[in-house]
């Protein structure tokens, strides 16, 4: 009896643990399985953005960026973990007009919604970042967002979660899950076998080689980022900085380079990223990725021409077909339960977790999240 739980989630990233923490606060007895150590996934490597207005538009999405992002002012107070919240500004650098019209198209939809959302043109870029290289930009997007320390932010939902007594067990890998009359009835690591009443993946691109030991495909693929940290710099750069274009600017590309700068607290520089289409699930970086994003670094900094890379790493990030995230119950079996391939995943972390749990509980959420459901895919899906 030791090995059954009312739910086993498997992925210790953001969702899976967030949601182990709301799970465990309704009194479900709750375990999560992470093939590797926790929070060594894509979740705490990435930059530890909590964005707001870079998403789709429609009214669910835009509900859970500005929710989302209240809950985190007390979140820190209710795990009891410092994981270095703090609002900064952001710089979406618009680079012709045909983009302008957009982002001002965004804002006039973005700011009555309750996410403050503005266009400033390339002189009050150039003055809220002097030390910024502006040739060829016509301006930017501006906002304020939230940012963390995503490893710190990871161990915050797994101690908070564990305290409510929700078994965490890293280095277990699955490896097989059994099924029986459309439910899976035992879910197997290399060295135990475990049984629950609902299974709930959350591996982010793992997510398709998880559910295939259920016999089950899911709607899901990825690309392979690669990101790099410098040493320690004066305060320099005073806000995060990224592409207004940068899903345009990597999708459909073999290789491409969508350059993000952040100034962390300590002083260094948290520089993103070089996306490579590929196949394989790995966490190598690239000679071609770091060279890469060093050259467009020093094309917008020419001050950082000298100063030195003191770490690097590679991560695979997941999408769906449509871009939407992937979250509900699939169809094919009736106790298994998917969320993945968020796009402000930081952001809406505090809010979806707890709508998520409540719907594995069997409840029904204030808000519904059909349109994230895996079902819109029942007749196959095509990949663009």
């Amino acid at each position: 009896m030791t090995h059954t739980y009312d739910v086993i989630i498997i992925g210790a990233g953001f969702l899976g643990l967030s949601t182990a923490y709301q799970l465990s606060r309704m009194g479900v007895r709750t375990l999560v399985l992470e093939a590797k150590d926790i929070g060594s996934g894509t979740s705490a490597s990435c930059s530890g953005r909590a964005q707001v207005c870079e998403g789709h538009l429609d009214a669910l999405n835009m509900a859970l960026i500005r929710d989302g992002m209240k809950k985190h002012e007390t979140l820190e107070e209710e795990l009891d973990v410092d994981y270095e919240w703090r609002r900064t500004g952001i710089f979406l650098l618009i680079r012709n007009e045909t983009l302008w019209k957009r982002w001002e198209e965004r804002s006039a939809i973005l700011t009555p919604a309750g996410i403050p959302t503005e266009v400033v043109d390339r002189a009050s870029l150039q003055n809220a970042e002097p030390h910024m290289n502006t040739d060829g930009l016509l301006g930017a997007a501006y906002s304020v967002e939230g940012v963390l320390d995503p490893l710190k932010f990871t161990r915050a939902y797994a101690r908070a979660a564990q305290r409510l007594g929700a078994d965490i067990r890293g280095n277990s890998p699955v490896v097989g899950m059994k099924v029986e009359n459309r439910r899976i009835v035992e879910v197997r690591t290399a060295g135990e076998t475990f049984y629950g009443g609902t299974v709930a993946v959350m591996a982010g691109a793992w997510e398709p080689v998880v559910t295939r030991t259920a016999g089950v495909e899911v709607p899901i693929r990825h690309t392979h980022a690669e990101a790099l940290v410098t040493e320690k710099i004066p305060p320099m750069i005073f806000n995060n900085i990224e592409l207004s274009d940068f899903y345009e600017t990597i999708h459909g590309k073999l290789k491409a380079v969508a350059i993000g700068v952040h100034p962390e607290p300590n002083g260094t520089l948290d520089v993103t990223e070089a996306v490579t289409r590929t196949e394989e699930l790995h966490r190598r970086v690239s000679a071609w990725g770091i060279a890469s994003l060093a050259g467009e670094l020093v094309n917008l900094f020419p001050f950082l021409a000298k100063v030195r890379v003191v770490r690097s790493w590679g991560r695979p990030t997941s999408f769906t077909p449509d871009e939407e995230p992937l979250i509900g119950w699939m169809p094919q079996l009736d106790n298994l339960y998917v969320a993945s391939s968020l796009v402000e995943t930081i952001t809406t972390v505090p809010l979806i977790s707890e709508w998520m749990a409540m719907m594995i509980r069997g409840d029904t959420p204030p808000f519904s999240l059909e349109a994230y459901a895996p079902a819109r895919f029942s007749n196959g899906w095509t990949w663009h």
